[in-house]
C-alpha cells in the first residue's frame, strides 16, 4: 500500500522550476532511495515533500490525503518526519532541549525519550551537552533522533552519512535499516557510500536535471556495470 505518491510534481524557488513531473512513491515499509549528482534536484524533491517549498504543478499525496496545500506542522502531524542534511538540530540548545523539541507535540515524550537514548545511548551520556558542540555523528544521531520523537510513518533524510568517519557511517547505516525494520518507511536521499546504502533499498530514483531518469530496485542498480558512471551523473542508459 502506498503511503506517499507524487504525480506530475514541478517546484522549485519562487516561480523557477527546479523539479519537473517527478513521479514517486514509496510504500509502507519500503526504503527507498534517490540518487543523482549535485544539483539534479534530489533536496529540492524533499523540501517538498516536506511542505518547505512550493509546488508549481502535480500533485502529492500523503496517508490517503491530498497534500499540496498543507503547511509544514500538518505533514509533521500526519507522520512525517524530515532531516535535512544541514541546520537540522538546535546548535545553543542541550542535547536534551532538542529532544524536548522535537516531541513537544507527542502524547509521551517522556517515553519516545527513553527510546532516544536507548536507540543513541551516546546522546544519554550528552543529554546535558549543547547540541553545537557535538561530533558530526552525533549531530546526526541526534537529528534523527528529533525527527522520530513522534514516530511518524515516514522518515526523510537527506544525506544522514555526509562526512561522517567510516565507522559512524556503518553504525547510521545500521540504526536507518533498524528504524526501517521497526515499521518506519524511509526515504534516503544518497550521495556518499553508494553500495553500502543502496543494498538496503527496495526501490531507487535517479535523478538528472530535475527530473526522474531511471527507477529500480536497489539491487538492479548496484548490478549495473555502469554503476559508478551512473551514480556520478555520466549516465549510460540503454
Amino acid at each position: 500500500m502506498s503511503l506517499l505518491e507524487t504525480h506530475a510534481l514541478q517546484s522549485g524557488y519562487g516561480r523557477i522550476p527546479v523539479l519537473h513531473g517527478i513521479d514517486m512513491e514509496v510504500g509502507e515499509g519500503e526504503i527507498v532511495g534517490v540518487i543523482g549528482a549535485n544539483g539534479a534536484g534530489k533536496s529540492t524533491l524533499m523540501k517538498t515533500l516536506a511542505r518547505i517549498l512550493w509546488v508549481i504543478a502535480g500533485e502529492i499525496v500523503f496517508a490517503g490525503r491530498p497534500a499540496v496545500g498543507l503547511q509544514p506542522f500538518e505533514m509533521t502531524e500526519l507522520g512525517l518526519g524530515y532531516v535535512p542534511q544541514e541546520r537540522n538540530v538546535f546548535p545553543d540548545l542541550t542535547v536534551e532541549e532538542n529532544l524536548r523539541m522535537g516531541g513537544y507535540l507527542g502524547k509521551d515524550p517522556a517515553r519516545a525519550m527513553r527510546s532516544a537514548f536507548e536507540r543513541f545511548p551516546i546522546l544519554e551520556e550528552r543529554r546535558g551537552q549543547r547540541a553545537g558542540t557535538l561530533s558530526g555523528g552525533e549531530r546526526q544521531m541526534l537529528a534523527v533522533a528529533c525527527a522520530l520523537m513522534l514516530e511518524p510513518k515516514l522518515l526523510i533524510l537527506d544525506e544522514p552519512t555526509s562526512g561522517l568517519a567510516p565507522q559512524v557511517t556503518a553504525a547510521m547505516i545500521e540504526s536507518v535499516v533498524q528504524i526501517n525494520q521497526e515499521g518506519t518507511s524511509v526515504i534516503w536521499v544518497v550521495e556518499e557510500n553508494p553500495r553500502d546504502v543502496i543494498r538496503h533499498c527496495d526501490r531507487v530514483y535517479f535523478l538528472e536535471s530535475g527530473s526522474v531518469i531511471r527507477t529500480d530496485t536497489g539491487q538492479g542498480f548496484l548490478e549495473d556495470e555502469n554503476f559508478e558512471a551512473l551514480f556520478l551523473g555520466r549516465r549510460e542508459l540503454c
